[in-house]
């Protein structure tokens, strides 16, 4: 693809994503997606089939760059903590979702029932992290890192509690500033919700 094409075809893409963070995916359309780069409707063809494939290019390709924030935890002897590398991992993630607000509302709160093909994709996906996820807790377990007990639960909340605080970290919630986030789920990661009992 010329450079041309190239940027012709990130100019669509950046449109429609500020189209379906305003509409949402069910009320934006083709039209709206190139009135925003004053370009014809089948200019828009020359790149996309129809508003799903754009769409699902944007989801895709925003899953692709979370799932490389994630790096295995390297055991090897002089690597870095594994309480490092998880901070790591957070701040690669948490920079990512401020970074881009627009796709973390589309992605985790948009995405989901607009397309069963898309759905599926998705669901592959989370299927990826869980596992690998659950793998980084069996093995913090193994090392006496992580708490014992079963690890679905941990998984389910620490996956839920994730994708609630990126929400609305990008929606004004609660404060965006990346270090106050990271440091945030750290302390809560090691401390967890409740104080210890008193005597």
């Amino acid at each position: 693809m010329s450079d041309r094409r190239a940027r012709r075809k990130q100019q669509l893409l950046e449109a429609a994503k500020a189209v379906f963070e305003e509409k949402g995916y069910v009320a934006a359309t083709v039209d709206d997606i190139v009135g925003r780069v004053d370009v014809a409707r089948g200019t828009f063809y020359l790149y996309f089939d129809d508003k799903l494939a754009v769409f699902e290019a944007l989801v895709e390709s925003f899953m692709a760059a979370l799932g490389q924030c994630i790096v295995s935890i390297d055991l090897t002897p002089g690597a870095p903590s594994p309480r490092d590398q998880l901070r790591a991992n957070l701040r690669r993630v948490v920079e990512l979702a401020v970074g881009d607000p627009a796709m973390v509302k589309i992605a985790l709160s948009t995405a989901m029932g607009v397309d069963a093909g898309l759905d599926e994709k998705l669901s592959v996906f989370y299927g990826l992290l869980r596992q690998f996820m659950d793998e980084t807790l069996e093995t913090g377990q193994r090392l006496g890192i992580v708490r014992s007990g079963p690890r679905g639960p941990m998984l389910s909340i620490a996956l839920g509690g994730m994708e609630g605080l990126l929400l609305d970290a990008v929606s004004g919630a609660v404060d965006s500033d990346v270090d106050e986030l990271v440091e945030s789920v750290m302390r809560f990661l090691e401390s967890g919700l409740l104080d210890r009992p008193r005597a």
